[in-house]
Order: structure tokens, then sequence, then C-alpha cells
């Protein structure tokens, strides 16, 4: 009996061969977006991987629809065949390194680099397709905002008030804590990402 990994890989290597007609970067594309749409569905409907294929519709179908729609787009796209996707580590590894950077020297423009490393690691997690937006809002959940709100309920109710003592003996265990919930959104979102798989390979996952 087929997994349903296997089926969608079929399903997909169908559809990839019923497209030749289109350029090169318009079927990697299409592929690209079916193997997503397909992916969210599965992770909203585990188990129910044939009714979602029959939902996507014929591949034939798909394929001439994809060649009818390029045929009447008045631009070429040509800026497809250069654009590259970034890989899922690098957004992690930015996330990793924000929470880091802050606590390795007394510069105040560590603070700022710090901020505009994690800012643009989650600008690259809401529009990578590696995750499903439940995953990315898990995952950025731990790795962000968590610590942010400790971050916060440690300045107003420690240093605001001036508890030096407490400053003192908390502060690192605090920095660990927060240091650690990133560590754990990363770990997360490196764990459930999805790979790309060429029709005809096997998943890596597997």
């Amino acid at each position: 009996m087929k997994t349903d990994d296997t089926l969608v890989r079929e399903y997909l290597a169908t559809v990839e061969r019923e497209s030749t007609a289109l350029p090169p970067a318009a079927r990697q594309e299409l592929l690209a977006d079916l193997g997503e749409h397909i992916e969210v569905a599965r992770a909203e409907r585990p188990g129910d991987v044939r009714t979602i294929l029959h939902e996507v519709g014929d591949p034939r179908t798909i394929a001439n629809t994809a060649l009818h729609e390029l045929g009447h787009t008045t631009e070429p796209p040509t800026p497809e065949p250069n654009r590259r996707r970034s890989p899922a580590w690098l957004p992690l590894l930015l996330l990793v390194i924000s929470a880091v950077l802050p606590y390795a020297g007394e510069h105040v423009g560590l603070d700022w680099i710090s901020l505009g490393m994690e800012i643009t690691a989650i600008v690259m997690v809401c529009r990578s397709r590696c995750w499903t937006a439940a995953r990315k809002w898990t995952g950025l959940a731990l790795a962000t905002i968590l610590p942010a709100m400790l971050n916060v309920i440690w300045y107003l109710a420690v240093v605001a008030p001036g508890n030096n003592s407490v400053i003192d003996a908390w502060r690192w265990p605090a920095v660990v804590v927060g240091i650690l919930l990133t560590l754990a959104g990363v770990g997360w979102l490196w764990r459930t990402r999805v790979r790309q798989v060429l029709p005809g390979k096997n998943d890596p996952r597997q």
C-alpha cells in the first residue's frame, strides 16, 4: 500500500510530466506552489491525502491552465530563473545570533544590530515556504515573542524599581531562560521544516 508521501511525490511527478511545455522556471514555480498547498492541507487534515489531491485537481488540467495563463501574460517572467529561495537554516541562524549578540559586550550598537538581525529573520521565516502558517507562528512565538515578554516583565518588575540585589542574583538566569526559549523555537522550526522533494527521490525525512 502506498504511503501518503509516495502519493504526493507521484502526483507532483505527474504534474511535472504534464507541464513539460512550460518554461523550466515556471514549471518549478508551479511544483513549489502545489507542494506548499498540499503540505498546508496535510497539516490541517492529516491522513486525508487522497481527498486533498483530488481537490487540488487533475495534473493535466493544472498544467494546461498554467500554460494558458502564461500565454496571456503581458510581461515575460525573465527574473524567475535567477530567483532563489533562502535556505531554511539562514533565518534560524540569525535568530540564534540575535539572541546572543546583545550579551557579547557593552556596546550599544550591538543591541541595534541584534534587533535588525531579528527583524530580518522574522521576515524571512514569514516569507518562507519551508513552514506552514501555524508552524511559523508557533516557532516565532517561542523564539521571539516569549523572550521579548520575558524582557519586558524583567524590566518592569526588577530593573525599573531598582532592585539591585535581585538584578545581581537573577540577571544571568533570566538571560539563559530567554536564550533557551529562542533555541527551543529555532529547534522546533528546524524539525518541522518542509523539504521540497524532487520526483523520483526518497523523502530525506523518512
